[in-house]
């Protein structure tokens, strides 16, 4: 399987508090994968990483073989390429 994503050296911080380190993680096209973490492990701060809502403080984050670090901008159109089904619904009151 080729890799879809990959994290090195990814850290997030907010002020003086470190949220997320990530030394290395690969994740494979068509992999399944579980996060599971105690509360304030990280775990949402990983996923908004992944779907481009949130830069890394530190670090690169490699999509589909472009690399990206802190400083620049993800294009459009490799966003539109990811998408996030919340829990909650946000922005309309429906179930879906």
């Amino acid at each position: 399987m080729s890799v879809l994503y990959s994290l090195r050296d990814v850290t997030v911080r907010y002020g003086s508090r470190s949220v997320l380190a990530v030394n290395e993680l690969d994740i494979h096209a068509g992999e399944v994968l579980a996060i599971v973490g105690p509360s304030g492990a990280g775990k949402s701060t990983l996923l908004r990483l992944l779907n481009f809502l949130q830069p890394p403080t530190t670090g690169a984050l490699t999509f589909e073989g472009m690399t990206f670090s802190p400083g620049r901008d993800v294009p459009l159109a490799v966003r539109r390429r990811v998408t996030t089904v919340f829990q909650r619904p946000v922005l309309l009151k429906r179930t879906v």
